[in-house]
């Protein structure tokens, strides 16, 4: 029941788009800067799922571990040299509206690392993510509702 409101809220958003919103895109050099500006907070959007997510927004580098299976592919970039990933928690990423662009869909299948630098809060408790798809059923696990993206590594064409 809570995955369909969320994905009804999500859905709803989605739907509903705001006069004051500017989308900025920002290239310098190897970095490539996309954040979608609102008159308004963008995860306060998103009133109902806001008790679901931590009270702290922060800023973190994730990389994507290419791993095959229904499990989490993005973990914190500092834990890149842990032996297999051993421990560390791996977790999705979900943008929290439709301006931004989808983590999920940009890796290429060939280069890696890739590497971005998010802007979010992270839910409270595990859950199944919303743009995320696999072959089989996707693992419950924290997600990441970001509101500011920058592709670090590879760098955009």
């Amino acid at each position: 029941m809570k995955i369909a409101l969320i994905i009804s809220l999500f859905n709803f958003v989605i739907g509903c788009s705001s006069p004051d919103k500017s989308i900025n895109t920002e290239d310098s050099g190897k970095t490539k800067v996309i954040s979608v500006m609102s008159g308004k907070d963008t995860l306060n959007v998103l009133d109902s799922l806001k008790k679901e997510l931590s009270d702290t927004t922060i800023t973190i580098t994730v990389s994507y571990a290419a791993i095959e299976c229904g499990c989490p592919q993005w973990f914190e970039t500092k834990f890149k040299d842990v032996k297999f990933l051993e421990g560390v928690e791996r977790f999705y990423l979900e943008p929290v509206n439709k301006d931004l662009i989808n983590a999920n869909s940009l890796w290429d299948g060939e280069h890696l690392p890739l590497t971005l630098k998010i802007t979010g809060r992270f839910s409270k408790g595990k859950e199944i993510p919303i743009t995320y798809h696999t072959k089989g059923e996707p693992e419950k696990a924290r997600i990441f509702w970001y509101d500011k993206i920058t592709v670090v590594s590879p760098s955009s064409k």
